[in-house]
């Protein structure tokens, strides 16, 4: 797992300097209306203390900052070159190099955490989710944003078209890297089934989970509640 976790740093590293470009893209500027939909979720507020973990080039970070005032922002990622970007897109925040797997945090650090398609690049998932659970402050939500695979027989079968032949042909040419957007399907179609996922949540510590799908499916908000004790 180790070897697979450095693996998808380097890919993330190299594919950082067309990673906004590609997001709005390939999703026909989707991504944007489900950050804002999981930050309502989230229930974010003036006054908390936010971890936006994979935070890659900060998007979800200037999403949280220009739509709640008065939010203390911390971004953390594995990949140098996404953390370097997102420093430069947004100034204002806090950065740390941070391994979902060990989060450089203490115990109760954070009211909300968050974590926008980043949750299917952690390799050992139980164990980051225990750490997520370990650093939120008792009440905190975990908000984990993530592709998801669509409903519908015909919906399904055109997107796995799109997702796994059109996707990675598009996004290897912009971007010089095909294979990161061949892994990208993959790791999705990867993904755990949800009573599973709900189990490794609540497994994890937290009390209670919440499936919140968008786009016929294509994504989910996932709130995941720590409990008040």
């Amino acid at each position: 797992m180790e070897q697979k976790s450095r693996e998808i740093q380097a890919m993330f590293d190299d594919i950082a300097h067309k990673y906004d470009l590609l997001n709005r893209l390939l999703s026909f500027r989707t991504d944007v209306r489900w950050r804002k939909k999981a930050i309502k979720l989230a229930k974010i507020s003036s006054g908390q203390t936010i971890l936006d973990l994979a935070c890659g080039t900060a998007d979800m970070m200037i999403e949280m900052d220009t739509r709640v005032q008065g939010v203390k922002l911390i971004g953390g990622d594995f990949s140098y070159n996404m953390l370097k970007l997102g420093k430069e897109k947004f100034p204002a925040g806090s950065f740390s190099v941070s391994d979902a797997h060990m989060l450089p945090f203490k115990t109760d650090s954070f009211d909300r955490i968050t974590i926008s398609f980043g949750f299917r690049n952690v390799t050992d998932k139980p164990k980051g989710l225990k750490e997520m659970h370990r650093v939120l402050k008792p009440g905190g939500r975990l908000c984990i944003l993530e592709f998801s695979q669509p409903e519908g027989f015909i919906f399904s079968k055109l997107y796995r078209l799109y997702f796994t032949k059109i996707l990675p042909f598009i996004g290897g040419m912009i971007s010089g890297n095909k294979s990161a957007y061949e892994y990208l399907p993959e790791s999705v179609y990867k993904f755990p089934k949800k009573d599973l996922y709900r189990q490794m949540v609540l497994e994890a510590g937290f009390e209670k989970v919440d499936f919140n799908p968008m786009t016929f499916g294509i994504s989910d908000a996932t709130i995941c509640y720590k409990s008040e004790g």
